[in-house]
């Protein structure tokens, strides 16, 4: 069983979300056959719409006291929790062709029946992250939970909704010599320099022949059909089948994307919408890339310049030589593993490289609240003191990863890891004819500008993308011009999703405000950050009233 902390949840795009779902699918699996039955006679998409969801308890009773175990959560809180399922069909111009089994999670209302209001749908972001995670902890302020049962669910492809899982050819181009070669050529510390033509034609080669795979896997038509336009629909047919006139929903990251299209596609449908780290996909795949990298080496640069000013301990003497540093601690990790033994974990034994700390700390950047840890972890490492480190990176391995005991399966790693290249690559279609060696040596090099430090080998998705199959692509150019008020939030030292893009994403959308949160982080609204982002938007909420254009919000403390 797996478990993540709910603030690492509005995951960007570089940074991999890890599925859970252990307990979550008896309680799919359950209702499933119950709603199969009601649609399987129907065959039309006017039946779907008015399928019975289902729900039951998520968690058995044991199964809470092994989360209270390891997790400092609510107990009434995991006690409460329901899940169910909603049937969708694949393509919803051919509703009777195949149907899919959306997975749902739902907190509901704790006030009166006089009090509630309905239903808030929430995305946690990714692409690939699951509902179960983002209602794993409270969430949002008591007055929206009294008022709103809080319902989220995988979508499809993800988690327990028909969760897609590609894997690597086995008689592939590296094959014979294993996967020494593939991490050689993934390391941490990649330059442009160190690939040769040679080694960019066999990473695209690679790409095609995991594309291939992927496609022989799980089908085309199954692949083609897992972008945002498509979630929309879902997302459509839920408000329906939770009996809203219309939706209310809170997205983080990808989520803000998610709302966008939805808006554009149900104007007359859209209630209460707040887009929390907005994504700014009408920019190109790579441009994307490129800034988001930027974002994280900015953030990186704030964290740095916190630590030396407030840590006297802090491993790093300024922005401008903290990479350097940073490369010589991932560098000690790679000769010299960090190996945890810890109690809680019974008797599983994690070992950290500099690979697996480099993803640590970038998932460390998306909230301030886990600098503190993060710089103790640092500079343990930079004094060679693996045994105190071990205490601080422990925590930050499980916010990153969960919890690694005996249970954990591979599976959950690999479907978070496909889910979110299947979603850019059908969101984002690449022309493979117009894409060749040179393309990916350039797009290596902006990466390697924007972040020496996290730049690597970001290209990869891209090669990936360029062999994919071909699928409808959500759409771009969107202004959502007849929704009704919707609010936009951006963090000004968001890492994952610089500032820049939910500006851009408020003015592309017609009726939008943006909300600005002077401080850092990835994702604010409803965790407790800042009060006066979650004043406002609970009052938005609970009471329409639009926050006034050019609101700002500056930290707390």
């Amino acid at each position: 069983m797996r478990y993540r902390s709910t603030r690492a949840l509005a995951a960007g795009a570089l940074v991999t979300a890890l599925a859970t779902g252990c307990s979550l699918i008896p309680a799919i699996q359950e209702t499933q056959e119950n709603i199969t039955g009601q649609v399987e006679s129907a065959g039309a998409l006017q039946r779907l719409r008015t399928q019975n969801l289902n729900w039951g308890p998520c968690y058995s009773s044991s199964d809470v006291d092994e989360i209270l175990e390891f997790w400092d959560v609510d107990e009434d809180w995991q006690r409460n929790l329901e899940c169910g399922v909603m049937v969708a069909p694949l393509d919803y111009r051919d509703p009777e062709q195949y149907r899919l089994r959306i997975a749902l999670i739902r907190q509901p209302a704790t006030g009166t029946d006089e009090q509630r209001r309905g239903s808030l749908v929430l995305n946690p972001g990714g692409p690939g992250g699951t509902g179960q995670d983002m209602l794993f902890d409270e969430i949002l302020s008591p007055e929206i939970r009294e008022a709103y049962d809080l319902v989220s669910f995988d979508p499809r492809g993800v988690g327990a909704s028909n969760p897609v899982a590609c894997h690597e050819a086995e008689d592939g181009v590296w094959a014979e010599e294993g996967t020494d070669r593939w991490e050689d050529l993934l390391a941490w510390d990649l330059e442009p320099d160190d690939l040769s033509d040679t080694d960019l034609q066999e990473l695209d080669e690679a790409a095609r022949e995991y594309a291939e795979v992927c496609a022989e896997e799980e089908g085309e038509d199954f692949l083609a059909h897992l972008g945002s336009l498509d979630v929309a629909h879902d997302m459509d047919l839920l408000r329906e089948a939770l009996g809203e006139d219309e939706l209310n929903y809170v997205g983080y990251s990808y989520g803000t994307h998610l709302g966008a299209v939805y808006a554009d596609a149900y104007p007359d449908r859209v209630g209460a919408m707040v887009l929390d780290g907005g994504v700014d996909l009408a920019i190109s795949p790579a441009d994307t890339l490129v800034e988001q990298l930027a974002g994280f080496q900015a953030t990186w640069e704030l964290f740095v310049e916190d630590c030396a000013a407030t840590r006297n301990n802090c491993a790093f003497s300024g922005p401008d030589r903290a990479t350097g540093e940073m490369q010589q601690i991932l560098g000690d990790l790679d000769e010299d593993p960090l190996v945890m033994h810890d109690p809680v974990w019974a008797e599983e034994k994690v070992v950290v490289d500099g690979d697996i700390m480099l993803d640590i700390t970038m998932q460390a950047l998306y909230s301030e609240d886990m600098w503190p840890d993060l710089s103790d972890a640092l500079a343990d490492l930079d004094a060679g003191d693996h045994q105190r480190a071990a205490y601080f990176v422990s925590y930050l391995y499980m916010v990153a990863y969960g919890h690694p005991d005996e249970e954990f399966d591979e599976a959950d790693l690999v479907n978070a890891e496909t889910a979110r290249t299947a979603v850019e690559c059908a969101d984002h279609p690449v022309d493979a004819t117009a894409v060749d060696t040179s393309d990916h040596r350039d797009l290596m090099e902006r990466a390697h500008d924007a972040s020496a430090l996290f730049g690597g080998l970001a290209v990869w998705p891209l090669m990936v993308c360029s062999h994919w199959v071909e699928a409808e692509a959500a759409p771009t150019g969107f202004t959502a011009p007849d929704a009704p008020p919707i609010v936009v939030i951006g963090t000004v030292g968001d890492p994952a999703t610089p500032y820049g893009w939910s500006q851009s994403l408020a003015e592309r959308l017609a009726s939008a405000t943006l909300v600005t949160y002077e401080g850092s982080g990835h994702g604010v609204y409803g965790f407790g950050l800042n009060d006066c982002v979650d004043e406002v938007i609970d009052t938005y909420i609970l009471e329409g009233v639009t926050p006034g254009s050019g609101h700002f919000c500056a930290p707390t403390g």
